[in-house]
């Protein structure tokens, strides 16, 4: 074989450019351009309005000219990152590039990230990130068109085309504004939070899917359209809440965001809503109907944290559609029906309202509430001044108890309602504080057990004023009598002041309602019939003990005392109690007994002294007189009192009723006699001793 030697030349050439340009695209592929070709294509940019800077450009065998860690800034003075993307393909005429005329056709984003800033003003505001985005953008004279982008956002699958008009003349902060003018703040905080929401989400079985056309001119970007905005999902999951058949269809045209049909649905009903944003005013349009179980959708929210006591058992309905002002001024009417729900355990079974609010004033109409022992309706008025409320009621108060303040619920422990009592009243002011409303109404009892004493009804007509409600034409009914007056009640200083009370019921029932102590003294009396009672004085509704009470009782028939076994019979008597002090240290009962027709011989304490004073003219049945002061030490006898004829007996001193000791001392017939009693309360040692002449 003949050796040619322009062959091998050639072959050798061949071979040469050969791995010349292999090492040439091993190099750029790994160490990348230089800093020239990366200021070159920042130039390319540059022309479209996009100040770029490129840490690496390198040239892939199966896809080019790849741009990797790009930053695109605001402007020139690259102060504000507007968006951040991993790589990058270039579609560039490269004779225009080395002519410097423009090369840029269009590029690739092919499983890219970006990252954009919420607000590019402020950096720790948050980002926005978009994984495997999938794109191709071309670049045309005086605009630049996106096509079939497509990519991962907040879980939801993306996909968008449009087009955007004058690139070179955006910007997004003129003049390096430091801070966003007022108008835009409120749109970047509902992005905030809008955002930080959809952060919470997870999404089970297919992925969401959001998709919309996009055109604006960057010369003036508030003539962004947004057209064919649609955002789906098969489930949602909030805080292990559970959301399905998610489906939003929205647009933006002239700076005003519909939304045309927001759709979602639970395990209980079902949530349908339109709405609209003007973002020249700010101003915000809603119509929603729902009928989502709300307690579950809102369990873990800060604006909401009382609605973690609520339980629904049924769907519950709402309507509500108004305005809501850039200033946080709300317009809005709507109505609520709620049935089978519960708060704090106590079970309701519906309620339903009509409301509404302008501003600083809101309104509530028809509300009514409905519970197994009764129910509630009223409507409230709240006007800056003006405050209205009209309640007509027939709860349980007793049954509602876990919904009270701690205060009422102390108050409630004596009651018990067999029969719902009824409340109807009307209260206005200037503000809903209890101290400056004013207002009257009525109060009727069925039966009802307070304090273990049985009314068969009641009723009261009241008026509130000054912190003070003043109760007239009080009537209380038990089988045996009734009883009538008026009293006050001041919440300023929770004290019960009874003017008068007139009542023909057993003593000892009157005096249980009012003070404990008197009445375990006048347990020990047996009325043939009621007597006639008066009570006046003040009492602490929620102390055991009264501070100022006076009960005065006037008995014509027969009665009895008892008195550890020992039993007094009377032909009639009556009686003046005082109760004083605040506590049992320092509480005290005064008071005086006068009876008539008394028998003492049944009296284990008395009738050994009757047998000592028979021989003096001493003989049943007795007239008496007892004046006493008794504390939770001792019982002082400072007059008893017995009357038999013209002979008159007269003792003074006390009965340690800790030490179960007597020490009592008198005389009879103004010193004829003396009388001494010593010894055990059960067992007392009685003297009678003719004085000695002198």
């Amino acid at each position: 074989m003949s050796f040619r030697p322009l062959q091998f030349f050639k072959w050798l050439t061949f071979v040469s450019f050969v791995l010349l340009l292999s090492w040439a695209a091993y190099y750029y592929y790994h160490q990348g351009f230089g800093r020239h070709w990366r200021a070159l294509l920042a130039k390319e940019f540059h022309a479209f309005g996009l100040e770029i800077q490129i840490r690496r450009l390198t040239l892939d065998p199966f896809r080019g000219l790849v741009a990797k860690d790009l930053k695109i800034y605001d402007n020139d003075r690259r102060q504000t990152i507007l968006a951040e993307i991993s790589d990058l393909s270039l579609d560039l005429n490269y004779a225009n590039l080395l002519q410097q005329e423009p090369a840029l056709n269009a590029v690739d984003l092919r499983d890219a990230k970006i990252s954009i800033p919420i607000d590019p003003a402020t950096p720790k505001s948050g980002r926005i990130r978009l994984r495997g985005l999938q794109s191709r953008i071309y670049f045309f004279p005086g605009r630049i068109e996106v096509r079939q982008a497509s990519g991962i956002i907040f879980g939801i699958h993306l996909q968008a085309s449009g087009t955007l008009i004058n690139p070179a003349a955006f910007s997004l902060l003129p003049g390096l504004e430091a801070h966003p003018r007022s108008d835009e703040t409120p749109q970047r905080n509902f992005l905030s939070v809008m955002i930080k929401e959809i952060e919470r989400l997870r999404f089970s079985g297919k992925a969401p899917q959001l998709e919309f056309s996009f055109q604006v001119d960057l010369a003036n970007p508030s003539s962004l359209r947004l057209q064919g905005g649609n955002l789906s999902a098969e489930s949602i999951i909030r805080q292990n809440y559970q959301l399905q058949s998610f489906d939003c269809q929205f647009s933006l045209e002239n700076q005003k965001f519909d939304l045309r049909k927001v759709f979602v649905r639970d395990a209980q009903g079902e949530l349908s809503a339109t709405g609209s944003w003007n973002l020249g005013t700010g101003e915000k349009q809603f119509q929603i109907r729902s009928g989502l179980d709300l307690a579950k959708l809102l369990a873990n929210d800060v604006w909401f944290p009382w609605i973690k006591e609520i339980v629904f058992d049924a769907p519950p309905q709402i309507e509500l559609s108004g305005l809501a002002r850039p200033d946080g001024g709300l317009q809005g009417v709507g109505k609520l029906n709620f049935d089978q729900f519960s708060v704090r355990n106590v079970k309701f079974q519906s309620m339903k309202a009509e409301f509404s609010k302008s501003g600083n004033s809101w309104m509530i109409l028809n509300a009514q509430v409905t519970h197994r022992s009764g129910t509630l309706s009223g409507d409230v008025l709240s006007r800056p001044g003006d405050f209205r409320l009209r309640i007509d009621s027939a709860l349980n108060p007793t049954e509602l108890a876990p919904l009270l303040p701690s205060r009422l619920q102390r108050a409630l422990i004596d009651w018990e309602f067999q029969t719902s009592p009824v409340i109807q009243a009307t209260f206005s002011g200037p503000s809903p504080n209890l101290a400056g409303l004013s207002g009257s109404g009525q109060i009727w009892l069925g039966k009802t057990n307070f304090r273990g004493a049985l009314l068969n009804s009641g009723s009261a007509n009241c008026e509130l004023r000054n912190n003070v409600v003043r109760c007239d034409q009080v009537r209380v009914i038990r089988d045996e009598g009734t009883g009538t007056g008026r009293f006050t009640y001041d919440f300023s200083q929770d004290q019960l002041t009874m003017e008068e009370f007139d009542a023909t019921l057993s003593p000892a029932v009157v005096a249980a309602w009012f003070d404990p102590a008197i009445e375990s003294i006048l347990k020990s009396f047996r009325f043939s019939r009621p007597p006639t009672m008066r009570a006046t004085g003040t009492v602490q509704p929620g102390e055991e003990y009264a501070d100022d009470l006076r009960l005065q009782i006037d008995a014509q028939s027969p009665l009895a005392c008892q008195f550890d076994g020992w039993e007094i019979p009377f032909e009639r008597g009556s009686a003046d109690f005082s109760a004083l002090g605040s506590g049992p240290a320092g509480f005290t009962v005064a008071g005086t007994v006068r009876a008539q027709g008394v028998k003492v011989s049944r009296s284990k304490f008395l009738a050994p002294l009757l047998t000592l004073l028979e021989p003096l003219g001493f003989h049943e049945p007795l007239t008496s007189s007892l004046k006493f002061k008794l504390d939770t030490i001792s019982l002082q006898i400072i007059s008893l009192q017995l009357v038999s004829g013209p002979h008159e007996m007269r003792l003074d001193g006390s009965l340690s009723l800790l030490r179960d000791l007597v020490d009592l001392s008198g005389n009879v017939d103004n010193g004829l006699s003396y009388v001494r009693g010593r010894g055990k309360i059960q067992e007392p040692i009685w003297q009678v001793m003719s004085r000695v002449p002198k």
